[in-house]
Order: structure tokens, then sequence, then C-alpha cells
């Protein structure tokens, strides 16, 4: 699903979450005098209004993403991945380097560094917080559920396993970039985003109070680190 828009100059600019709220996706915008002249958003493939797929390689979702990019006609443009949809993002920023001019990484689930790290990492005990933000999550937006492909994970999760060849070419990423923790309370522990961020020649690290979708939770917080990033 393609959504684009042109937005009004004059008008303050407001960062938000994909089509579907719930979806891991990108938001791409071009930038025209200091302003957000264009946005484009997508629900990744198997999320929120888009088609289910055989497969969910995360290289695939950077492509997907390009061609969101291409559709619009933006040639030079900042990206906003969360989730998932920071990994489509930051692939995306590899196979564009010159596209890409920004990215900003919101929660996104990094590939191991060594064997056991992928539990350690995502797969802390299920908490009352936890449980309140999914039966939240189920209230506004209903529909994601249904429609997000549930045999997802089968195809993604192998492709955290172990991987130097990943953390090379993120120590190459020529983009400055801003990695965004949701804090401890939830399934990515902010050691290793903090990690992803050390990692990149021209990666910051911001912290805040939200948990996996704090671009929900914490929206003001939110926004002012992203557009302060941006401008």
């Amino acid at each position: 699903r393609l959504d684009d828009q042109e937005d009004d100059p004059g008008k303050d600019q407001e960062i938000d979450d994909r089509a579907d709220e719930a979806a891991p996706g990108q938001h791409i915008g071009a930038r025209r005098a200091g302003q957000v002249a264009q946005q484009a958003r997508d629900d990744q493939r198997g999320h929120g209004r888009s088609d289910h797929s055989p497969a969910y390689l995360l290289d695939e979702l950077a492509e997907d993403a390009e061609r969101v990019a291409r559709h619009v006609g933006l040639e030079t443009f900042d990206v906003v991945g969360h989730s998932l949809g920071g990994q489509a993002a930051l692939r995306l920023a590899w196979r564009l380097p010159d596209g890409v001019r920004r990215l900003v990484l919101e929660e996104m689930p990094p590939v191991a560094l060594e064997e056991g790290q992928i539990a350690e990492t995502m797969d802390l005990p299920l908490t009352p917080r936890r449980v309140w933000l999914g039966i939240k999550q189920v209230v506004q937006t209903p529909g994601a559920l249904s429609r997000f492909d549930k045999t997802m994970m089968d195809s993604v999760s192998p492709q955290f396993q172990p991987d130097p060849a990943w953390w090379e070419r993120l120590s190459a990423t020529p983009q400055e970039t801003l990695v965004i923790s949701g804090g401890p309370r939830d399934f990515l522990r902010p050691e290793y985003l903090r990690l992803v961020a050390d990692a990149l020649p021209r990666g910051e690290y911001v912290e805040l109070r939200g948990g996996h979708t704090v671009h929900r939770e914490s929206s003001a917080a939110f926004a002012r680190a992203v557009l302060d990033f941006l401008r």
C-alpha cells in the first residue's frame, strides 16, 4: 500500500506513525528549504493494509521501501523506520547511499553479535506493562492483529542469527543516524541499541520512555527528538 502526500510548507510538520499505527514500516520525507516538502508512508508486507508474502527477507523489505520512494518521485530523502521497519530502513540506506540523507532507527532489533544474544535481547518475561500495551494496541487499532501475517516470524527470525558481516556493514554506513530506544521497560534492551549507535560512524543515541512503541506512548518527546535531528 502506498500513501503519499504533499505537505503545506507553511504548517508545522508532525512526525507520526506509518499508514497503520501498529504496523512497522518506514516514513520517508523529502526536504525543501529546511522543511518537509513531501512524505511517503508504507505498511510493510504482511502488516496493516499491505499484502501477505510467501517470505519476508529483510533485503526485500528494503526493496519495497525503495519502490515507494521511486513511486512518489523522491531522489534525496530522510527515512524513519520503526521496529522491523528499522532494519528495512537501514538496508535502504545501504542500497541508496546518495539517496538517503539521514536515518532514524526507532526500536530496531539488531542482528545478534553472538549465540544466545537474541533470546537475551528480545525475549524478556511477560510483564503487566507488556500485557497492558498489548490490550491498548488491540483497542486502538483492532484491525492490526487481524491483518498481521502470523507466519512472518518463521521467515524473519533466522535472519537475526549472529552475522559479523551485518556489523561490518553497519560500521560503514555513511548517513547520519539517530538510534532511538524506548527504554528498559520492553523487550529490546537499551544497551544493545546503544551498541548499534556506537558502531555507526555518524550515529547518535537517545533513550526515551514508552517501550517499543515509543512514537505512540511518548509522542511529544519522540517528535522533538526526530525533528531536532532532521533539521
